[in-house]
């Protein structure tokens, strides 16, 4: 079994797809020999993407590259690398480059300490102030609703214990509430890092503020009901 499976979903990143391989590839490496994978899991991209990954993947046995059959957005994404990863610690990272690939150790570093899941709060977001502001209150309603154990729930820079996400039955948006689905499912220890967020560098934002506001408080009171009925244990 693999030490640390990294997962990044993707849709049309091409302009960034290479510099995410790499410098993730590089802080594998440095860190932790030939005990990690890397799993780009794409949801249909209508631009390079898929032709840059077939090429990278050729001469590069530690990343994997999927392909959804459908649009299935994060959740869809994450649902399949989840499903695929080999590693004792999986670690979620978008795939836009506003994070910081080369954070990764401190999940691990902290993970190696027993904890069951690790969640990274972005300093200095460079979001716009909508967005920022749709965070704070989907923060807040994920506290409320399932006393979330974190202060950055959106941030989807998160290492796991491979049990706690095995063969998860997610739908639509799940991604959102992984971390409360796994204390349901046994997670005790939560920590916490901080790590660097960074304006994006190409391509287009998939968030709109508009649906974070119209969707997220349906959303979440029925997460809350699907929860509480036991749909993911």
């Amino acid at each position: 079994m693999k030490k640390v499976s990294v997962i990044s979903p993707v849709h049309n990143e091409d302009t960034v797809i290479r510099e995410l391989v790499d410098r993730t590839t590089n802080v594998m490496k440095r860190n932790y020999g030939n005990s990690w994978e890397y799993i780009i899991v794409d949801d249909i991209s209508t631009d390079g993407t898929q032709i840059i990954m077939k090429s990278i993947v050729k001469n590069n046995p530690n990343i994997r590259y999927i392909r959804l059959t459908k649009r299935g957005g994060q959740t869809g994404c994450f649902k399949k690398g989840f499903d695929k990863a080999r590693g004792k610690i999986v670690i979620t990272i978008d795939g836009d480059l506003q994070l910081m690939p080369e954070d990764i150790p401190l999940f691990v570093d902290k993970m190696d300490r027993g904890y069951d899941i690790v969640n990274g709060i972005r300093e200095h977001r460079q979001h716009d102030f909508g967005l920022r502001l749709a965070s704070r209150i989907y923060n807040l309603l994920m506290l409320l609703f399932f006393n979330c154990p974190v202060l950055d729930a959106a941030s989807n820079y998160t290492a796991f214990k491979r049990k706690y996400i095995k063969n998860l039955n997610l739908i639509k948006n799940d991604h959102r509430y992984i971390i409360p689905i796994c204390v349901r499912r046994g997670a005790t220890e939560i920590g916490e890092v901080v790590v660097q967020h960074r304006d994006r560098k190409g391509g287009k934002s998939k968030y709109r503020t508009f649906n974070k506001f119209y969707k997220g408080g349906p959303e979440i009171i029925a997460a809350w009901f699907r929860l509480r009925r036991g749909r993911y244990d």
